[in-house]
């Protein structure tokens, strides 16, 4: 039986007058015909949790969910098969925000892969080698290729909306390449996952 694997949008900028919500849209857009994936976001922004306080770490006492936040997140967090995180860059690193969600949990990001679509003035590419070695430790498989919308292109956009068309369609190849390696991943990993649960069942 073929599974459609479940790929999670994360937006990590909480901001009030963030710019994610650029890139999302376009994301969402030129996704929402696909019959290959699911797709579903979580917008940190709607989310807020406490700081990163708990008396063990997540990979010591998995799904030990102690505020109602986590309780909300973690069986979101569970049901993906994948993740591409829509990230921004403050002072050469990712969001807060994000770093708080990635420290509250653990075996749900287990063995899944993840992809990234950043923006800022390299395109986010500091916060996104930050997050590919944090994404590691959480025993996630790290996509290649990933999706960079330079500075000079966001100030184009918020002076001329109209300018997104032909930026965004700059980026539609690269897009798809993204797309393809996390499909290729998470079906992979999606049939791992289940053989491994066979095997410990047994």
């Amino acid at each position: 039986m073929t599974t459609v694997p479940r790929i999670l949008i994360v937006v990590a900028s909480t901001r009030t007058t963030r710019f994610a919500d650029v890139p999302l849209r376009w994301l969402l857009e030129r996704t929402r015909h696909r019959t290959d994936f699911e797709f579903e976001v979580l917008d940190l922004r709607d989310h807020p949790m406490p700081f990163y306080d708990l008396p063990l770490s997540p990979a010591m006492s998995p799904r030990n969910y102690t505020t109602a936040e986590e309780r909300r997140i973690g069986p979101i967090l569970d049901a993906a098969d994948g993740f591409l995180l829509i990230t921004n860059e403050y002072n050469h690193g990712y969001s807060a925000a994000l770093k708080n969600l990635l420290d509250h949990f653990f075996v749900e990001f287990n063995r899944k892969p993840v992809a990234f679509l950043g923006y800022g003035s390299v395109g986010a590419s500091r916060a996104i080698e930050q997050l590919r070695q944090v994404t590691s430790e959480l025993e996630m498989v790290s996509v290649r290729p990933s999706v960079h919308l330079l500075g000079l292109q966001m100030i184009a956009i918020r002076q001329d909306p109209a300018a997104a068309v032909d930026i965004f369609a700059s980026l539609e190849p690269r897009l798809d390449v993204l797309l393809t390696d996390l499909h290729w991943w998470s079906s992979a990993l999606i049939a791992a996952r289940a053989a491994n649960a066979d095997s410990d069942a047994a």
